[in-house]
């Protein structure tokens, strides 16, 4: 599932290739996709220009110039990709953004159909059911506050990461590679860390992120950028997806646990577990 990387990857593609331009029209292949009715859709974007890209945990944000917002979830192997108009459809190319005297187009792809893309007015946006459940955005929340959000909690800490009501954007492959960084176990008990190994981990899912857009993310299945380019970040990768390999740091093999029914990466070394 694209997280927070992929997606701030693809508002800043689109941020420098589509604000200004004016939406000609908008064909909707796989009505499924459109989480309201199509023609209300159509009627709030056709024949708007769109001024500005924003993302909101992994949501993709559209601000258009009539005073609506497109609002997009990738799902798990959605992508927005501009090609020109005259290429062939892909499969799993379900709707399509094109412009006034421009060559190329957007497509919203996704092979197994679970993102989701809806207008609103941008005047509701702190009523939107998707938005207002968000917690404080990863990369700008404050020690402190970061601090406060868990230091009361209970359960494991990879489960609390990925819950987007408590913190927004981080998902199992940031989570993952961030807890190593820290040298914090998965499963670790919340209320067993110390305010310090809190911020030590605030600072490690900071510096994770950070390298992990600049890199333009991780492809590991369906991830493109709008240009159709794969992202780096995977090369990168210290635990996620390495189970019986060696720890780039101890070289000790990586271990792999089922937490809230997510596929846990870690190394036993680094990343010891405190019980008590």
């Amino acid at each position: 599932m694209p997280e927070l990387p992929e997606v701030e990857t693809i508002v800043r593609g689109l941020q420098k290739t589509v604000v200004g331009k004016k939406i000609r029209n908008v064909k909707v292949i796989f009505p499924g996709i459109v989480k309201q009715d199509t023609k209300t859709f159509k009627k709030n974007v056709v024949k708007t220009e769109i001024i500005k890209l924003r993302r909101r945990g992994k949501y993709i944000l559209i601000d258009l110039s009539n005073g609506k917002t497109i609002l997009a979830h990738l799902g798990m192997t959605g992508n927005f990709l501009l090609v020109k108009s005259s290429s062939l459809l892909n499969t799993h190319d379900h709707l399509i953004v094109r412009f006034h005297a421009n060559p190329k187009e957007l497509r919203y792809n996704d092979q197994r159909r679970f993102g989701k893309i809806k207008s609103f007015p941008a005047s509701k946006e702190e009523n939107i059911p998707e938005l207002k459940k968000l917690g404080p955005e990863s990369l700008n929340i404050s020690p402190s506050v970061f601090v406060n959000l868990f230091k009361k909690r209970k359960g494991r800490i990879k489960s609390a990461l990925l819950n987007q009501r408590i913190i927004a954007g981080l998902g199992n492959i940031y989570a993952d590679e961030s807890l190593f960084e820290a040298k914090v176990h998965p499963a670790q008990k919340i209320d067993k860390l110390s305010p310090q190994e809190l911020k030590r981990l605030l600072q490690a899912i900071r510096k994770i992120l950070t390298k992990a857009i600049n890199a333009g993310g991780s492809s590991i299945e369906n991830y493109y950028n709008v240009n159709g380019e794969i992202g780096s970040f995977q090369l990168q990768h210290k635990v996620y997806g390495r189970e019986g390999l060696p720890c780039k740091k101890c070289g000790t093999k990586i271990k792999r646990i089922k937490i809230s029914q997510r596929s846990s990466y870690f190394c036993p070394k680094c990343q010891k577990q405190t019980r008590t």
